[in-house]
């Protein structure tokens, strides 16, 4: 393990040579075989790194919510507390077909339900409908951005974890701190590093950084490849065979140009083992 200076947020940068703390998160997806129709077709895995509790910009809470509504521990007794079923929004704004008008993100709202319960400042234990926040622990791992500020890891450390090892871009796994779905089961995916300049950390505004995607993890469900058309109408993407193993990488960006409809998530779960990566 190596470390770096202090940053200016007010605690020293640690750099792991390996990720064995860290848990994986991982969302299987699947699109609409066909416009307006109710058939999806399964696409792909993504898998996302967690920050560890060892980590000093942890965020105990959002943590354990976006963990326990993954693996899904309390759905026997709450079906709604799962991503399970829950779909990507989509819109012009969230497929990337070359145009200005995609927004570098994809959002799921979750089912509302969260996780976890919390004792509230009055000692009263709030609803899973009731959402909450962490404002202690947030207080240090705060990030300036252009006017903003976003929370848990920094950006920068994000880059230093993957760069110069592997040409993976930071795509960021975040939660709402501030506006609409702060303290809820809503997340999102930001392609931070392949947006434009003007934009990068600009799209974590007002929101806390849970983790990063593992580009090369594998991208199949189950060891199972997606399969349909490529085709000038925006068919389901499918994975060439001698092109190789499918990236979780090539699954987002197959999600992101798609323009059948909302991603669904059809599968998730957690995990602190090694997960596989493409070579």
């Amino acid at each position: 393990m190596a470390s770096q200076p202090n940053d200016g947020s007010g605690v020293d940068r640690v750099l792991h040579d390996d990720d064995d703390d860290w848990s994986r998160v991982y969302f299987d997806i699947a699109i609409p075989s066909s416009p307006h129709t109710s058939e999806y077709a399964p696409l792909g895995r993504l898998t996302f790194r967690l920050v560890p509790p060892s980590h000093p910009h942890h965020l105990p809470l959002h943590a354990s919510n976006l963990m326990s509504l993954a693996s899904g521990d309390r759905r026997s007794l709450d079906s709604r507390a799962t991503y399970v079923g829950c779909e990507f929004k989509h819109s012009p704004a969230s497929v990337e077909d070359g145009s200005m008008r995609y927004r570098w993100a994809h959002v799921c709202d979750g089912h509302g339900r969260n996780g976890i319960r919390t004792i509230s400042s009055e000692g009263v234990e709030n609803s899973r409908d009731s959402s909450f926040s962490d404002p202690l622990r947030m207080r240090g791992c705060a990030h300036d951005c252009f006017g903003g500020v976003y929370y848990g890891i920094g950006y920068e450390e994000v880059l230093d974890r993957l760069h110069p090892w592997t040409d993976d871009p930071a795509i960021l796994l975040t939660v709402p701190i501030h506006g609409p779905g702060a303290g809820t089961s809503k997340f999102s995916i930001v392609r931070v590093e392949e947006s434009p300049k003007e934009w990068g950390v600009r799209l974590l505004h007002s929101s806390a950084v849970m983790g990063y995607l593992d580009c090369g993890a594998d991208g199949s469900i189950g060891g199972v490849r997606s399969s349909g058309d490529d085709d000038d109408d925006g068919g389901t993407p499918m994975f060439s065979e001698d092109d190789g193993p499918v990236t979780a990488f090539e699954v987002l960006r197959a999600m992101a140009r798609q323009r059948m409809g909302p991603p669904r998530i059809v599968g998730c779960g957690v995990s602190s083992i090694f997960v596989n990566r493409c070579a």
